[in-house]
């Protein structure tokens, strides 16, 4: 369709052709079209609903896809989706917390002079990510900082923002707080910012050893920022996270939970606990499970028989 622009302001319409002179977008493809990028009502209030309750955006992603018969039916891109949870963050969190909550790290800082914090803003003011760390806390990391344990698997502030305390054991085997964060979301850049603002806090030292949980977004990160330490996955998470994507083994067999048990802290020998894993697969059918495919390929990050250590914080 060709038109112009009359003096009055109205179109006119001079040329019309009925027929597409383009190839229509195939039926798989249609979601990925500008026009029909929409979360609809109902799947954000699905979105809400797993934000409160701390699930990833990438879990509640394919929930959707499998809802919908696909992610092709979904009607929006993972993108759309990943740009509306932040976009959601931000929102709640109202005009003048930020402020408050300078005030409040200022505060802080007068009455213990060794206090830290770092905030990152955006554009528009916003407060993204936040780290503070008391002068106790870094006094603490300079003795026993040697192991780390960062967890992001904490959502019970009201704004739904992952926290992230980083923790550690003292002589006395007691859990000590090194530090803490408030992030905007769980990506590389907010995972870069974070690690390198503790860097800041503690004099540049590097701890020997992070535990975490998986994430590939918090790997990279830690890649690129502690360079001189080695990433290992928290066993506590593995099992914890084996209970979500192998809820339907757990609950069909009693034995299970003993079986991957004994396979992530029995075995001392390597070929031991190769054989036992090899048996374990196919006792229960699941030679090719995506989950434990996924773990298994990163077993030099949490398999102790590989020489892992393990923490375990309460």
């Amino acid at each position: 369709m060709i038109c112009l622009l009359k003096k009055d302001g109205l179109l006119e319409i001079v040329s019309f052709e009925a027929n597409h002179n383009h190839e229509l977008a195939p039926t798989p493809m249609k979601h990925m079209l500008r026009s029909n990028e929409k979360i609809s009502s109902a799947q954000k209030a699905i979105a809400n609903d797993a934000e409160r309750a701390g699930l990833p955006i990438k879990a509640t992603i394919d929930l959707l896809a499998i809802q919908n018969g696909g992610r092709q039916n979904n009607g929006f891109l993972d993108l759309d989706y990943k740009n509306y949870i932040p976009a959601q963050r931000r929102a709640a969190m109202i005009k003048g917390d930020g402020q408050e909550i300078m005030d409040y790290f200022r505060k802080a800082q007068s009455e213990d002079p060794s206090f830290f914090y770092s905030v990152q803003l955006d554009d528009d003011d916003f407060v993204l990510n936040m780290f503070w760390a008391d002068g106790r806390s870094i006094i603490d990391y300079k003795y026993f900082g040697d192991v780390l344990c960062f967890d992001t698997t904490y959502r019970t502030n009201e704004y739904g923002r992952p926290f992230a305390p980083f923790v550690g054991v003292n002589h006395l085997k007691q859990t000590v707080i090194f530090g803490a964060a408030l992030l905007y979301d769980e990506t590389i850049s907010s995972f870069k910012w974070l690690f390198e603002a503790f860097l800041g806090a503690m004099a540049g030292k590097q701890p020997n050893t992070i535990l975490t949980d998986q994430s590939a977004a918090m790997a990279k990160a830690i890649e690129e920022v502690f360079t001189e330490t080695h990433h290992r996955l928290c066993v506590s998470h593995i099992y914890q996270n084996a209970a979500k994507h192998l809820s339907h083994v757990f609950h069909a067999s009693d034995q299970f939970a003993s079986d991957f048990s004994s396979c992530i802290y029995d075995y001392e020998d390597e070929d031991e606990w190769f054989r036992a894993w090899d048996v374990m697969l196919q006792k229960y059918g699941l030679e090719n499970n995506e989950w434990l495919d996924g773990i298994f390929s990163v077993k030099e990050k949490w398999a102790m028989v590989m020489g892992v250590i393990c923490l375990l914080l309460i």
